[in-house]
């Protein structure tokens, strides 16, 4: 595992992750163990910034990297995650590279952006040490037909580390709802992607990714499937079946 995501992306490959938005230290460990990379729901899950940080212990303790995906503008929450120790920050719908340049200045800290110092706990817990914490990552999540059309120019920002399509989101945008093979989504994800590898940032995908082609994906560095809740769903439901379909009055086989 690399000091930091940042060096992670740097080192190339390819990280796979989910969305988690059950709350809980021991469900994020649990679900990020398999994990190289998950993100903490705070657009779309009832989680507060306290369930955040103990999903941050709780992933970070299974040695995946935690990222926090909040709104766009949500400057002061972004803080409050970095401080609690997330690894980055994921945001959502960036629609124009103003938005985008707006949050990496509060990432850093002056004189190279505007965040105020917190000591919590990321500044506290390499005290012993005396390291500095790593710098966190930030990745914008195209999920509209305008964040595509600017999507060079948003790469471009200093501090994006990647662009991650929000396949969602987007076919709505694009007309297509939830239609992950339509043309039009396919040719929209190839664009991002260009945009991603002519700025030299890390390119992903995000969605339910196993409904999709491999053409929206394959040239993705960074994979991020489905919810943790969609996933527990799918198993409960296959186990309920699997019992179900169990007869109860066959005999034990003998060997």
């Amino acid at each position: 595992m690399a000091e930091s995501l940042r060096a992670a992306l740097g080192e190339g490959g390819r990280l796979v992750g989910t969305v988690l938005t059950l709350p809980g230290a021991t469900a994020a460990e649990l679900l990020a163990e398999p994990f190289d990379v998950v993100w903490i729901d705070l657009e779309h899950a009832a989680l507060g910034p306290l369930d955040a940080q103990e999903m941050i212990l709780g992933a970070q303790a299974a040695r995946a990297y935690a990222l926090v995906r909040i709104p766009v503008n949500a400057h002061p929450l972004m803080t409050v995650m970095l401080d609690a120790g997330a690894d980055g920050v994921v945001l959502a719908n960036v629609s124009d590279p103003q938005q985008a340049a707006a949050a990496t200045q509060e990432v850093a800290h002056p004189p190279d952006g505007t965040r105020g110092w917190g000591p919590r706990r990321l500044a506290l817990r390499r005290r012993r040490s005396g390291g500095t914490p790593p710098q966190p990552s930030v990745w914008a999540q195209i999920e509209s037909a305008e964040g595509v059309s600017r999507a060079a120019d948003i790469a471009a920002v200093a501090g994006i580390d990647a662009l991650v399509v929000g396949t969602a989101d987007l076919s709505f945008s694009l007309g297509v709802p939830l239609d992950g093979r339509a043309p039009e989504l396919l040719r929209a994800i190839e664009e991002v992607r260009v945009a991603s590898a002519a700025a030299g940032v890390a390119f992903g995908v995000a969605g339910a990714l196993d409904r999709a082609p491999r053409a929206a994906y394959g040239r993705a560095s960074i994979l991020v499937h489905s919810t943790d809740s969609r996933i527990c769903a799918q198993a409960v439901d296959d186990a309920a079946a699997w019992l179900r379909s169990a007869d109860p009055d066959q005999e034990s086989a003998t060997p």
